[in-house]
């Protein structure tokens, strides 16, 4: 039981890790993006990586942390269901993370099917990643309570 616990205590962290990840890649994406605009930048400037190369490790962060918090949500569903005999889907332990993991479903899904990219996704992940850490504070201070 408690091997279950563990896994999914990495699993759930790893995906709220890789959403962070999205989060830095996404804020770097609109800085680089409005320097290009307003031509604010040198030519020597020696940035690495282009638009693309930097939407491109947005969606593929996102899509792993998508997976990794799928994942954890099973898991952790699965150990309530194991610990309790039921599984309560109104708890705020599941609900908080369902409706990140669905944020993160509604980017990717509009991505996948209209081939959304830039500048909107990178909005959405910097917003999401704020109701992420909304989601960990409000799971941390029911824990404590």
């Amino acid at each position: 039981m408690s091997a279950l616990l563990s896994l999914h205590i990495i699993v759930c962290s790893l995906g709220y890790l890789l959403f962070g990840i999205t989060c830095v890649i996404a804020f770097v994406y609109l800085k680089r993006e409005r320097a290009i605009k307003t031509k604010a930048f040198r030519l020597g400037e020696g940035f690495r990586w282009s638009l693309h190369d930097l939407d491109r490790s947005l969606f593929v962060s996102l899509a792993l942390g998508f997976v990794a918090m799928g994942l954890g949500l099973i898991m952790g569903i699965a150990f309530q269901g194991a610990k309790d005999g039921m599984v309560d889907l109104t708890s705020p332990r599941i609900l908080f993370p369902a409706v990140i993991w669905l944020f993160y479903l509604l980017i990717l899904s509009f991505r996948l099917t209209t081939g959304l990219r830039g500048k909107i996704p990178s909005y959405m992940a910097v917003y999401g990643f704020h109701a992420v850490v909304m989601s960990f504070v409000l799971e941390f201070y029911l824990a404590t309570t």
